[in-house]
């Protein structure tokens, strides 16, 4: 299997970044075409299962319990820009709790969204990340939705870099 260097994966980042940035004032660009602005949130529950780094790690080395919390103001008849908050709980073995700041742009196409975000791990040596999402709404509670979703945290720390695969589920209003 061959490796890519950590330069590599950094001059990635640094070309991706000015592109989500570049997307994400676009997207809080006023539409005329949307009349209301509305404000929303969401509040779940998410499992990483896998962290590909050196070493691989999964749910059975470290169970941790995510709290995604956030609020999202749409932008326009498909566009939300989401302001999230993710505590982080390592149950098994126990850690110390910690804080994840995530703010994204998610584009509503329907019966899916996806979305981009840009994160970083309070209270840890210097960080970076991107967070690609897919989240699908299941079930109409009238008024709120209860969704699914995958996750890709990417993280750059200096000389490090990961990527993790998620599961989210929550209420979404």
């Amino acid at each position: 299997m061959a490796t890519l260097r950590i330069e590599s994966w950094l001059d990635y980042l640094s070309r991706l970044i000015p592109w989500g940035l570049g997307f994400g004032l676009v997207a809080w660009a006023p539409d005329a075409n949307a009349q209301d602005k509305p404000i929303g949130g969401h509040v779940g529950i998410a499992i990483p299962f896998v962290t590909l780094a050196d070493p691989v790690t999964d749910i059975s080395d470290q169970f941790t319990i995510l709290t995604p919390i956030g609020i999202g103001f749409k932008t326009s008849q498909h566009v939300i820009v989401d302001f999230e908050t993710t505590v982080v709980s390592p149950v098994d073995p126990a850690g110390v709790t910690g804080l994840v700041v995530d703010p994204g742009v998610i584009y509503d196409w329907g019966s899916v969204a996806t979305g981009l975000r840009l994160a970083f791990q309070i209270g840890n040596r210097v960080n970076v990340g991107m967070i690609p999402l897919v989240n699908v709404p299941l079930v109409d509670l009238g008024g709120a939705k209860w969704f699914v979703e995958g996750a890709f945290p990417l993280f750059y720390v200096p000389k490090d870099v990961s990527l993790t695969i998620v599961a989210h589920t929550g209420v979404g209003f």
